[in-house]
């Protein structure tokens, strides 16, 4: 590799390299985070699979296991489904006993799975091929699995896969690479085994002698896998990350690995559970191919497997939640897994089927909108957006009145109508510049959410400038709504517009561009609802400020925190980013940030 060009674009760093048709790799600044792989990862193969992501948008994920037996139950209390081993610390016994020993899945019908899957508008199934108990769901090698421990006699990775191949239905497979709560050397059992960290003589053991072996079979055994999930990368080091891509690139040379394989590795990125995102991101694309990130839900209440207080809930009432976060989801250049989880015969509950359904009936009008759709040309839209060359699609959950307004696209619109409307009638609307204003009679409103279709002049939708704008006064403000996250393990509350689960880790930063014409020294108020132990760093090209949130705690307040400088005026960025961290999952809530000239 020659010279390296390093830009630092929202905390990631874009490397241009002299070699291969490749111009670019999307590099990040810290050596935990997506990217450290580099450009070659991207092979003839995988860009085939990875435009096939970036096409399908939204797949089935599959929770299911030994845990599901229990149904979410232990010593007659609610306890969670497929986290049930660790939050009750069943030891490893008792859970091969009356879990594990005990589980027989004897109605499960591989046909029934993609059935559903496909009636649902899922392009792609990942199953759990082994969860975090340590029970492999297929005919391993290693004797803890379902056909040699449970006496089942059925490998349903096998004839699941055999039927997405006929199907034409592409498939994944979910493996815990690190934590293996069965195993002495695996992660996270100290219940039974002492201490979470394991030595690493007995770590490295447990991973050579199970994890890449059972990785090996997976993408050995099983015909044409279409990706590897794995997840909690406790303990993995560079060494194991690139073993694992090398593992998977020898037996299934397309097959896709997500970034929770650890360090960095990986072909696509992965946020938080059900994170969500108050930017566009576009941070993994490279120049010739769209590198989307993914998100997942559950259908499912309690857990992500099955349980007995919330695999059965009747939740037709947020079918329209469901449909609403694949269209955000895509608005924001994601991929969705939405999750089911059967019951411990191998069904799944005719509830979890109609929710998933009725978003496949949406999909069977709107899909133009979702199917291979880029993002929104607009960083920060105002609600969810797709597009396509010379089309933008507008998502509406709510509608209040007949008005459908939007603020910012400078293209000139030539026609509007329902996608809904088969027969493309023209909506009456009214542009000026970057102003467009729709009226949609209420007989053109459609169940759940509503996509209206802007046909443009311009192939390529042009934009106002998002850049903040320093204010008449000299403030700037910067609300979280209108920032950039750093990294994906964070999420955004999109009514109250705040972060959530930040502070957990120092890396996930907050970035904010900004056009300053006025340099100079500014008082920061903070809006947040306080926390004590928490610390955030403001900084700016030429100054840094320590802000300690404080009290009172759980009150949305806005208070002066310190003061800043900036010395210089031109576009730059002002990032935050946790110090002193707190727990991965709290209650700290950021609503943005706002400079005021200190007068002089």
């Amino acid at each position: 590799m020659k010279a390296c060009l390093a830009t630092v674009i929202a905390g990631w760093a874009v490397c241009v390299f002299s070699q291969s048709s490749v111009d670019s790799v999307i590099k990040v600044t810290g050596s935990d985070e997506f990217g450290s792989a580099g450009v070659g990862i991207y092979t003839p193969e995988i860009r085939e699979n990875m435009k096939k992501l970036y096409e399908d948008k939204f797949g089935m994920f599959v929770h299911f296991g030994p845990y599901a037996q229990l149904e979410g139950m232990w010593d007659g209390k609610e306890v969670t489904g497929e986290w049930i081993m660790k939050r009750a610390f069943i030891p490893v016994k008792d859970y091969e006993r009356e879990a594990a020993g005990k589980f027989k899945p004897v109605k499960f019908n591989a046909a029934d799975w993609v059935t559903i899957a496909e009636n649902a508008g899922m392009r792609f199934i990942v199953l759990t091929a082994k969860h975090h108990d340590g029970f492999a769901m297929y005919q391993s090698k290693h004797p803890y699995n379902l056909v040699e421990f449970a006496g089942y006699g059925r490998d349903i990775l096998k004839e699941l896969s055999e039927e997405c191949a006929e199907r034409d239905m592409k498939l994944g497979f979910y493996y815990s690479q690190s934590q293996d709560w069965h195993e002495p050397g695996g992660f996270g059992n100290h219940w039974d085994f002492e201490g979470n960290l394991k030595p690493q003589d007995k770590f490295d053991a447990y991973f050579e002698e199970k994890a890449v072996m059972q990785v090996e079979e997976l993408t050995q055994n099983y015909g044409d896998v279409f990706m590897v999930w794995f997840d909690t990368p406790v303990q993995m080091d560079d060494e194991k990350c690139q073993q694992m891509m090398d593992v998977v690139k020898a037996n299934q040379p397309g097959a896709l690995v997500n970034s929770r394989l650890g360090k960095g590795y990986g072909h696509f990125d992965v946020s938080i559970d059900n994170g969500k995102t108050p930017a566009v991101s576009k941070a993994t694309w490279l120049p010739d191919l769209k590198v989307p990130w993914q998100t997942h839900e559950s259908v499912t209440e309690g857990g992500w497997g099955y349980t007995c207080f919330g695999g059965d809930n009747d939740r037709s009432e947020e079918y329209t939640e469901f449909i609403y976060s694949l269209c955000r989801i895509v608005c924001y250049g994601g991929v969705y897994l939405l999750n089911v989880a059967p019951q411990p015969d191998g069904t799944i509950p005719q509830s979890q089927v109609n929710t998933i359904t009725a978003m496949g009936d949406w999909l069977k009008v709107n899909g133009e909108a979702i199917y291979g759709a880029d993002p929104s040309p607009l960083k920060f839209p105002p609600y969810a957006i797709t597009s396509k060359p010379g089309k933008v699609y507008l998502h509406l959950k709510e509608i209040e009145g007949n008005e459908v307004k939007l603020n910012g696209l400078l293209s000139k619109v030539r026609k509007v109508y329902g996608l809904a409307d088969v027969s493309k009638q023209a909506l009456d609307f009214k542009q000026h510049e970057a102003q467009l204003c729709i009226n949609l009679p209420d007989e053109k409103k459609q169940p759940r959410v509503t996509v209206i279709v802007l046909e443009l002049e311009d192939e390529v939708s042009q934009v106002i400038d998002e850049t903040i704008q320093q204010a008449a006064d000299g403030s700037i403000h910067m609300p979280v709504a209108k920032c950039e996250y750093s990294v994906r393990r964070i999420s955004y509350d999109y009514d109250a517009q705040t972060t959530r689960n930040w502070g957990g880790k120092d890396n996930q930063g907050l970035v904010w561009t900004v056009n300053v014409k006025q340099p100079g020294t500014y008082q920061v108020f903070s809006e947040d609802n306080g926390d004590e132990k928490l610390g955030y760093e403001l900084k700016t090209p030429s100054d840094r400020l320590m802000v300690r949130p404080g009290g009172p705690v759980g009150e949305m307040t806005k208070k002066p925190v310190g003061e800043i400088g900036i010395d210089q005026p031109g576009i730059l960025q002002i990032t935050a980013y946790p110090a002193d961290t707190i727990s991965w999952f709290n209650d700290f809530r950021l609503k943005g940030v706002k400079l005021v000239p200190v007068e002089k």
